[in-house]
């Protein structure tokens, strides 16, 4: 007997996934949902083509997971933000699409502990499906931190300026800001601290140096609750990139266009 359905996936970390819709509500309008064997998909610029998100979760890592083929999903983030907010611990997602209403997105919360199921039918855009050509890139400096230091010092250095400067000189990594009345120096060290690593791939002794905004690095920074490690990516004239492990669901990259010195 064939499924109704065109899309079928359920996950008990649907915690997991309303944080990171969370997060992407501060970054992106519309965008498409992009499903197949693989699992789901989304890679998409934000209005202003500084910042580009690359979110992938794993087929293998939800509880099911069905797919007949690929599906664009179109949707506003604000709007499934809305209907997810209220999902809770325990409470286990599925989304879903039928054969016979394809034109909405169907989300199922529901809580067996409690006996309870709520649906959404969300109508979907039509979202032009873009392809992006992303050519692998050696990075210089790669840096694996605790996501709480890192959000703690965006955060700090938000209150003061408008940018940041970060700076890799060997073992050590520079954040330097300069607001009106307040300039702020942040350097932390890879010696002698197990939290905390610098890959350099290149000449130990070059400095890799960028210049980003702290408004939309902020925003990255809501990702922090998904892991408690980021991996963060550093490379001469080039975008940076924030890596956050979903929990066991897959990994969420966030690319920022560096600000001219």
């Amino acid at each position: 007997m064939s499924s109704p359905y065109l899309l079928e996936l359920k996950t008990v970390q649907a915690t997991t996934f309303k944080q990171v819709i969370d997060a992407l509500k501060e970054i992106l309008m519309d965008v498409n949902l992009e499903f197949d064997e693989t699992g789901l998909k989304i890679v998409a610029m934000d209005t202003t083509h500084v910042v580009m998100v690359h979110l992938k979760l794993n087929a293998d890592r939800f509880e099911n997971y069905f797919c007949e083929k690929k599906l664009f999903v179109g949707i506003n983030i604000l709007k499934l933000h809305m209907l997810i907010k209220t999902i809770s611990n325990g409470d286990i997602l599925t989304l879903f699409v039928e054969k016979e209403d394809r034109n909405r997105l169907g989300i199922r919360i529901e809580n067996t502990d409690k006996n309870i199921r709520t649906t959404y039918r969300l109508a979907m855009l039509d979202i032009n499906a873009l392809e992006y050509n992303i050519p692998p890139v050696d990075f210089q400096t790669i840096i694996t931190m605790p996501s709480v230091d890192l959000q703690k010092i965006i955060r700090d250095m938000n209150n003061l300026a408008d940018h940041i400067e970060i700076c890799s000189v060997q073992n050590n990594i520079y954040f330097k800001c300069r607001g009106e009345c307040v300039q702020q120096e942040t350097i932390l060290g890879a010696e002698n601290n197990q939290n905390f690593n610098i890959v350099n791939t290149n000449n130990s002794q070059e400095i890799i140096q960028g210049i980003f905004s702290l408004k939309y690095l902020t925003m990255f920074t809501k990702c922090t609750n998904l892991n408690n490690v980021v991996e963060v990516y550093l490379k001469n004239s080039f975008p940076i990139i924030l890596k956050y492990g979903v929990a066991s669901l897959g990994e969420i990259k966030l690319c920022l266009a560096p600000q001219d010195a």
